[in-house]
């Protein structure tokens, strides 16, 4: 598949640039005026033009939803959809647990057709194409928490990226009852939540719960996730889709229906 190829080349180019800059002092750095949590580099912004760069040599009919840059229309239907550095607060701390991710959709396919994502300073891939088993550095993975079902919600440990991130009273609602039933709450992880629930690396299993989300933010992670066997969905339970903002991961079908439970009770009290 010659799209898969591609999608290795955008990894690889795309973290030699994020390598020059990573842990380089008086980085320059903006803060996105519509979101007052996200941070935004010189590195995030060369990594996708490399990326695109590469896409407009050898997809030119290709098109590109991108996080930095303006999109591009595709003409024959294929998208690439691109973060080139998802947890640049990560980034700028000198804190290798951001990634690179890479999606490719199709229009009237509902599912991305692959995802990768890529930590260039460790040199850890992840790969996920759909119909697929997920690999990492080329081998499949196990995740020991899949069969697991004896393991309650009150066993796990809660992870979101920032507490920033729910911004209504009802996501602020759901994310505190959610934080009250489970062991553990981390934040922090951003993309790196996501593989590491996919690996089963966690002390715990993990459970993600996120809002105030993009489409790049997630794309590449769905075919990563359901690769290894793990779910990912929105907040009803349903298949995640372009204009989603909100969505929840875990580690098995029983910690992930539990957390369901939570949050369409917390809606019916509201």
């Amino acid at each position: 598949m010659e799209r898969l190829i591609i999608a290795q080349e955008l990894a690889d180019v795309s973290g030699e640039v994020i390598h020059r800059y990573f842990r380089q002092p008086n980085l320059s750095t903006e803060t996105k005026t519509w979101d007052r949590s996200s941070i935004v580099t010189i590195a995030d912004q060369e990594a996708e033009e490399a990326m695109v760069g590469i896409i407009r040599e050898k997809l030119p009919k290709d098109g590109v939803i991108r996080e930095e840059g303006v999109n591009i229309p595709s003409e024959n239907g294929f998208y690439w959809v691109l973060d080139p550095i998802d947890g640049t607060s990560s980034f700028v701390k000198g804190l290798p647990i951001f990634g690179t991710l890479i999606g490719l959709i199709e229009e009237n396919n509902p599912k991305p057709l692959l995802g990768l994502m890529n930590q260039p300073i460790l040199n850890e891939r992840w790969l996920g194409v759909q119909g697929k088993g997920t690999t990492f550095q080329g081998s499949a993975i196990s995740n020991p928490y899949l069969q697991r079902t004896d393991i309650p919600l009150k066993s796990a440990c809660l992870t979101s990226t920032t507490p920033l991130m729910f911004v209504t009273a009802r996501q602020q609602a759901i994310a505190t009852r959610l934080q009250q039933v489970c062991q553990r709450t981390a934040f922090g992880g951003d993309c790196y939540n996501y593989v590491s629930l996919a690996m089963g690396w966690g002390a715990l299993p993990l459970v993600i719960v996120e809002s105030d989300l993009k489409y790049y933010d997630f794309c590449a992670l769905i075919p990563i996730i359901e690769g290894s066997g793990t779910i990912i969905t929105d907040w009803q339970g349903k298949p995640l889709q372009p204009d989603s903002t909100e969505a929840i991961a875990a580690a098995n079908h029983s910690l992930w229906q539990e957390a369901l439970a939570i949050i369409d009770h917390v809606i019916g009290e509201g």
